[in-house]
């Protein structure tokens, strides 16, 4: 019994180094785990240029046109910021978007990975993506932020190649949260692996939100800076 066990083992020993020598299975499946590099992201209304001149009109309306005549009143426009009519509250409010990026190169910034330039990442799984807040002197309460991943260069979280990778709970005025978990999108790791063909090509990860401001609401003011940090793990 044991000289066919050993016969057995080694055919299926043979068979493998075979598959791998005709290129059928991978002779890499080295798997790593590694932590993300710190994305830091600074949100300060006194940077942003489509804030309202003024208060938005604490009036009732039925239609967005009624906001655009009240602010035609006052001096205001309707269009930078828009205006619109909240239809659960029959009141004006102001619409304003904001987001910030910043660029990650996983071979360059991340020590596990400095020997495998050009490689693809693949058979993801992340652990965590957790956010943590600093600084925040916000005046208002901001909204939950959507996490993208984009090619290099795409800044603009509409642009189509911008691509939801998770969400971020609600920050409250004058509050500063640590170690939240990002609630990522059902595919989380196929997005990230869209990205990490080569892992030598930097990226970009943007975090936006669209602040809303209620008639009669004070314009925000303040500051709130926003780190963004994870675990995961691959084969290469």
């Amino acid at each position: 019994m044991k000289s066919l066990s050993l016969k057995v083992s080694t055919s299926v020993v043979s068979l493998a180094l075979a598959l791998a020598g005709c290129g059928l299975i991978s002779s890499d499946i080295s798997k790593i785990t590694f932590d993300l590099p710190t994305e830091t992201y600074t949100f300060d209304t006194s940077m942003w240029g489509n804030l309202p001149m003024g208060m938005v009109p604490s009036v009732p309306c039925t239609s967005d046109m009624d906001c655009c005549t009240a602010a035609t009143l006052v001096g205001m426009s309707c269009t930078s910021p828009q205006l619109d009519c909240n239809t659960s509250t029959s009141t004006c409010e102001a619409s304003v978007p904001e987001s910030a990026s910043s660029s990650i190169n996983l071979a360059m910034q991340v020590p596990q990975l400095q020997d495998f330039g050009g490689k693809a990442l693949s058979n993801v799984t992340i652990s965590k993506i957790t956010y943590s807040v600093s600084n925040n002197t916000m005046n208002i309460d901001l909204p939950a932020m959507t996490i993208y991943l984009a090619p290099d260069k795409v800044t603009d979280p509409t642009d189509p190649r911008a691509v939801p990778f998770g969400t971020t709970m609600p920050i409250p005025k004058m509050t500063d949260p640590t170690n939240q978990q990002v609630m990522l999108v059902p595919n989380a790791s196929a997005v990230f692996s869209m990205f990490t063909s080569d892992i030598s090509n930097p990226f970009n990860i943007i975090a936006a939100t669209t602040v809303k401001i209620e008639g009669g609401q004070p314009v925000p003011m303040g500051a709130v800076t926003l780190s963004v940090t994870g675990s995961l793990s691959a084969q290469l």
